[in-house]
């Protein structure tokens, strides 16, 4: 028998109603994530992505699904838990191009390429260094399968939470709290050697203008800030290269235990 026992434009729609609250999971992780949330990707590619995932986790984890009351005032909070759940899960993985990013601002603002923002700030400027370093953590993402790691995170979410249940507690809270000030901390890493030599540079120049109060420091320190950081840039690019790979692992237990979290008990 094809259809189990009972009416079957009831067990199609049930089925329908499961594939459409993991499309809304999956395209809230998409918008949320570190590579479909480019405004530069046309909606449609988004959308057909989120309906190819959703259509293979239906089929895979529909038969897990508890049965789906259709009401409209029912599915409401289903909408949006499945909302909340995505956006967390593309939350944890992009925290690591935040980190990036937030390591570039770093950078850029002791070197003085984040002179743009001061006099507009809410123009929403990229910083320089900010751009590339978040492209090179993105290149590793995708040379280490992260978007592999991504995707099983999803699949795995389909058995560990539920549709209809979701827990949420005050310990939860408290580990986003935590992966959102690991991604702090690992932002500082990404930049401290950018920090460290325009720091001593400082330094140096501050003693000059001590020896020689004759010379233009002012206009002197911006030239050999930018030549001497870049100079630490390039010479430390293993360096940077190795932090981001232990960070993108870091970025894999994390997610690992954002499902541990957020699964039903």
């Amino acid at each position: 028998m094809l259809f189990p026992s009972g009416n079957v434009l009831e067990y199609l729609m049930d089925k329908f109603i499961v594939g459409i609250l993991f499309f809304v999971r999956v395209l809230a992780m998409m918008v949320s994530g570190p590579l479909l949330s480019a405004l530069g990707i046309p909606p449609l590619v988004k959308v057909g992505l989120a309906v190819t995932i959703a259509l293979s986790m239906a089929m895979v984890a529909a038969p897990l699904q508890p049965t789906i009351v259709v009401e409209p005032f029912a599915l409401v909070p289903l909408v949006l838990k499945e909302t909340f759940v995505g956006a967390l899960i593309g939350f944890c993985a992009s925290m690591v191009m935040m980190a990036a990013r937030f390591a570039g601002g770093l950078a850029d603002m002791e070197l003085g390429f984040q002179t743009a923002l001061l006099f507009d700030p809410t123009a929403g400027v990229p910083t320089l260094l900010g751009e590339l370093k978040a492209m090179a953590m993105l290149m590793l993402f995708l040379g280490l399968n992260g978007h592999h790691a991504l995707l099983e995170a999803v699949y795995a979410s389909a058995t560990l939470v539920p549709l209809d249940r979701f827990a949420l507690g005050s310990m939860d809270v408290a580990f986003l709290v935590r992966m959102a000030t690991g991604a702090l901390i690992l932002g500082v890493k990404i930049a401290a050697p950018i920090i460290v030599a325009t720091f001593l540079v400082q330094i140096a120049l501050s003693l000059l203008a001590r020896i020689a109060p004759q010379v233009n420091i002012f206009m002197l320190s911006m030239h050999v800030k930018i030549v001497v950081g870049l100079l630490v840039l390039l010479a430390t690019v293993p360096l940077v290269v190795l932090v981001m790979k232990n960070a993108l692992s870091w970025f894999d237990d994390q997610l690992t235990m954002l499902l541990v979290a957020l699964r039903t008990r």
